[in-house]
């Protein structure tokens, strides 16, 4: 399924989500260079449920330190909490955590399925401290948004 969107924060979605997206070449091992990755599927996860949402296909890339390949892929990352990737360039690193999208290198392509089952026990249970903080920054942008909607500017 590819939903038609300009990026990740235009999904209707609840406090407590994580959207992340793998980059996969299948869809079911986490397998793909980060800036040359010809797809990346996004999950909503929850403690107690997760769910496929859609697949972006951007096409076959070479890993040749070209960086106009990544504009495309972190304009629609925009509002994805977490992105999975075989491996990862420090300049696309350093843009997606100004982002507030927090990557995460993984070695030896791990299942998609496993890392959707790891993310939902932390979720249940007590976070690792990356988690963590990510649940935080999110918290901090929900409260944000609501204060903006619920505020009377006088001047």
């Amino acid at each position: 399924m590819n939903l038609p969107m300009q990026n990740v924060a235009e999904l209707p979605g609840e406090p407590g989500d994580l959207l992340v997206a793998f980059a996969s070449s299948d869809g079911e091992l986490v397998d793909e260079h980060f800036g040359s990755a010809a797809a990346f599927y996004l999950y909503r996860i929850r403690a107690g449920s997760s769910a496929f949402i859609c697949e972006k296909r951007f096409g076959q890339e070479k890993r040749d330190g070209n960086e106009d390949k990544l504009k495309p892929k972190l304009a629609w990352l925009v509002g994805c909490d977490l992105v999975y990737c075989g491996s990862i360039g420090g300049s696309a690193t350093r843009q997606l955590v100004s982002l507030e999208v927090t990557p995460m290198q993984v070695a030896e392509g791990p299942d998609v399925a496993e890392l959707v089952t790891e993310l939902q026990h932390q979720l249940a249970g007590t976070p690792e401290r990356w988690l963590e903080n990510i649940l935080k920054r999110k918290a901090r942008r929900g409260n944000a948004v609501a204060l903006d909607a619920d505020e009377e500017w006088t001047e």
